[in-house]
């Protein structure tokens, strides 16, 4: 029996922020890429025949509700709500989902759970996101991303944005893998059929910047057996990913923190 506790679904690197230490690399895309509500159906009937359970079906970005058709995506997972706990969605609040995908949302009632990064000024619908589910009963988390450091949310953010090998001993970088948060939680991430243990795994190989190695991630459609698949994502966390050795996470312990979401002079419309 395959489970897991985290399944994050990508549907777009196009976000209505351009933060400078961005951990996901989003400023990093000057064509930010999107999934079509195909593709995401596709990928949702592939985990859920790889599957028996998973806890947390997460929808993150970017920031997902500049992609303006969710809510048939939304409407699809309900095939499968006796093998998944939780619809959970990340969001700025810098937009508001469409009439369409509150329907959606808020039909999952205490399944849904919301997640907001508030930036203060910068998620400038904060307020009446959070009335709407309020009103409507659904569970929400605010994550403070203003203000001083200290009161910050996970004491604030870490520098993540090298984009290289940082060159670390093999050693230091199993020991520090092994304890990574992302690997706590079972966090895997999957955009266009490729799921990956890790959101840094997920996004340098779509920047291009880290190739993953064999077996650091699986292709939902490549012809593969589901067994070849299952066994592959068995030992997703037995070893470190290539991009392990372009991480600054792992160390989250000790990294230094800094204050959240400081803009780049310009942002996607």
């Amino acid at each position: 029996m395959l489970q897991t506790k985290r399944m994050s679904i990508v549907p777009t690197f196009v976000c209505t922020l351009r933060c400078k230490m961005c951990s996901n690399h989003m400023p990093a895309f000057q064509n930010p890429p999107c999934a079509t509500v195909a593709q995401m159906q596709a990928d949702i009937d592939g985990l859920f025949a790889l599957f028996d359970k998973i806890e947390w079906l997460q929808f993150v970005g970017g920031e997902i509700f500049t992609h303006k058709h969710l809510d048939e995506v939304f409407d699809y997972c309900k095939k499968y709500t006796t093998q998944f706990d939780r619809l959970i969605i990340e969001t700025n609040a810098t937009i508001l989902p469409t009439e369409k995908e509150w329907e959606s949302l808020l039909s999952y009632g205490s399944k849904l759970k919301v997640m907001i990064s508030d930036y203060g000024p910068l998620s400038k619908v904060c307020a009446q996101f959070v009335e709407r589910l309020q009103q409507n009963n659904i569970e929400f988390v605010l994550k403070k991303y203003y203000g001083d450091v200290a009161t910050q949310h996970f004491g604030g953010w870490i520098d993540n944005t090298a984009c290289q090998d940082l060159l670390e001993p093999d050693d230091y970088v199993t020991k520090q893998a092994a304890l990574c948060a992302q690997v706590r939680l079972e966090n895997m991430h999957i955009f266009k059929g490729k799921l990956h243990r890790c959101s840094n795994s997920l996004f340098l190989s779509e920047l291009g910047v880290c190739v993953p190695n064999h077996r650091d991630y699986v292709d939902l459609h490549d012809g593969s057996s589901l067994a070849q698949k299952q066994a592959i994502i068995e030992a997703f966390y037995a070893y470190p990913r290539k991009s392990c050795h372009y991480c600054t996470w792992k160390s989250g312990d000790s990294a230094q923190r800094y204050g959240a979401a400081e803009q780049e002079k310009t942002a996607h419309a």
